[in-house]
Formats: structure tokens, sequence, C-alpha cells
């Protein structure tokens, strides 16, 4: 199964917004891999993204939470 497949298929199962990093614990994907997946879903407008702090004390403070739309025109 391809990349893009198992990540709109965890936003689906999750049905709520996530960071890669939640991506990566649900899929098992590299982030490259999860990236590139990401970006296509944004460029089709079925991803719309916001940033949000992270709870984490290390790394950084600030990471893109991805929500996706099963409507294109929603992800606009």
């Amino acid at each position: 199964m391809g990349a893009l497949v198992e990540v709109r298929k965890a936003f689906v199962d999750a049905g709520k917004p996530m960071t890669v990093t939640d991506l990566i614990e649900i899929t098992n994907l590299k982030a490259s891999k999860i990236s590139m997946a990401l970006c296509h879903l944004k460029k089709h407008k079925y991803l719309s993204r916001k940033q949000v702090e992270r709870k984490a004390k290390m790394g950084r403070r600030v990471v893109w939470e991805y929500q996706y739309h099963a409507d294109r025109s929603a992800g606009a």
C-alpha cells in the first residue's frame, strides 16, 4: 500500500486533526514519505493546516496540525 493511501486512511480512521508526529506513530512510515503525501493532499485541497503549540518541552514550540476533508472545497 502506498504512503498516500496509508496517510489518507489514518486521517479517515482517526477523524481528527493530526501532526506529522501523530502520523508517524500511526502509520510507521518515514517522515519524508508522510511529508510527500501531505504535500499531495494539500495541493489537491484535501487538507487544511494550522499552527499549534506542542505539549513537549523539547524541540519545536509550534508545529503544523493537518485536518483532512473528504470534500475538496472544504480544504480550500
